[in-house]
């Protein structure tokens, strides 16, 4: 604590206050603030610094703690506005951008249209050009670049950051996944099996990185060694449904159907909501009408499984398609 109050203390006297008299008190209050944040009474964490606020309205670090609190509030809107405020109070503070570029991204992610997700994606990337302007050796930065980039689907972009990412933190595993990721949507699959694998080499459990490889293996037709890497995500992670979603996709494309069934039952029995299983239950009901179009029952099974999957993931245009064209048509009625 004690540690945390001198740094604190220190980065104030760099960074100083706008007017002498009421120095004291804004630090203080300032002070009183972080401490409160520390317990996580964010009430009067809020309190203490509106009071250093209205001692020096221009207290950079203020408005930048404030940012802090409300993001952790998940008020990222209000959050927006503090940090924005430092930031025009102090433009050569790298924290403060970072932060905001931080919250601008879950902006983006929380966004309820496409276009509002754009747009504040593209505020996090110049946010994030400015902070890796002011340190460019910060490892986070350039990662979170790039992770923008990415989402953009600039590729190129991403992957020129991210390798500069890498070259920061070479031992991080999360530089490598994200390489892995980036090298998949260039579609360089050998590439980001090998990525991969750099980022296992430091971190061992990373379950959804494994259903990663797996599953680019899978789009190799590698299907025996996407298997293994399934299987390994589901001893990793026993309560996911995820693994046992792509074995029944691996296995569907091996036409081991029964088993490819079980997999995806499995999956349902771990996640009753998962509407992938749903789906992927369906294609092999009518993979099976298909060929053998005297087993209607099969098709019925289908369309069930298809409505399903709709009612929990209603955003599957493809597969509101698939319902037209194998729903029975009804004939009219016979004219009076």
């Amino acid at each position: 604590m004690k540690l945390c109050l001198s740094a604190a203390i220190a980065a104030l006297l760099l960074a100083g206050c706008s007017n002498n008299a009421y120095q004291t008190a804004a630090i203080d209050h300032y002070v009183a603030g972080q401490m409160a944040a520390e317990r996580q009474d964010y009430q009067a964490a809020l309190a203490e610094l509106a009071k250093a606020l209205q001692q020096d309205p221009k207290f950079a670090l203020a408005h930048a703690a404030v940012g802090d609190i409300y993001r952790k509030q998940g008020n990222l809107e209000q959050a927006v506005g503090a940090y924005e405020k430092s930031c025009d109070l102090n433009p050569y503070s790298f924290k403060p951008h970072y932060n905001l570029g931080v919250t601008y991204q879950m902006l983006s992610s929380a966004a309820k249209t496409a276009q509002a997700a754009a747009d504040y994606l593209q505020k996090a990337v110049n946010t994030y050009l400015r902070a890796t302007t002011l340190n460019d050796g910060d490892f986070d930065a350039k990662l979170n670049l790039a992770a923008c980039y990415y989402q953009q689907g600039k590729y190129d972009l991403a992957l020129q950051i991210c390798e500069a990412a890498i070259k920061l933190s070479p031992d991080s595993p999360f530089g490598y996944s994200n390489l892995g990721i980036i090298y998949d949507a260039q579609n360089q699959p050998y590439k980001a099996i090998q990525a991969y694998k750099a980022s296992l080499e430091r971190d061992t459990h990373q379950p959804k990185l494994i259903l990663n490889m797996g599953s680019t293996y899978m789009r190799l037709k590698r299907y025996n060694e996407a298997m293994l890497e399934f299987r390994l995500a589901a001893q990793e992670e026993p309560t996911s449904a995820a693994p046992h979603e792509q074995m029944g996709t691996c296995l569907f494309y091996q036409q081991k159907y029964d088993e490819a069934l079980g997999a995806f039952d499995k999956s349902l029995e771990l996640d009753p909501k998962s509407s992938a299983a749903h789906r992927g239950i369906g294609v092999i009901y009518m993979t099976q009408f298909l060929m053998d179009n005297t087993r209607t029952d099969l098709r019925e099974k289908a369309l069930g499984e298809w409505t399903r999957s709709l009612e929990l993931e209603p955003n599957q245009p493809d597969l509101v398609r698939l319902i037209e064209k194998y729903s029975p048509r009804i004939p009219p009625p016979p004219p009076l």
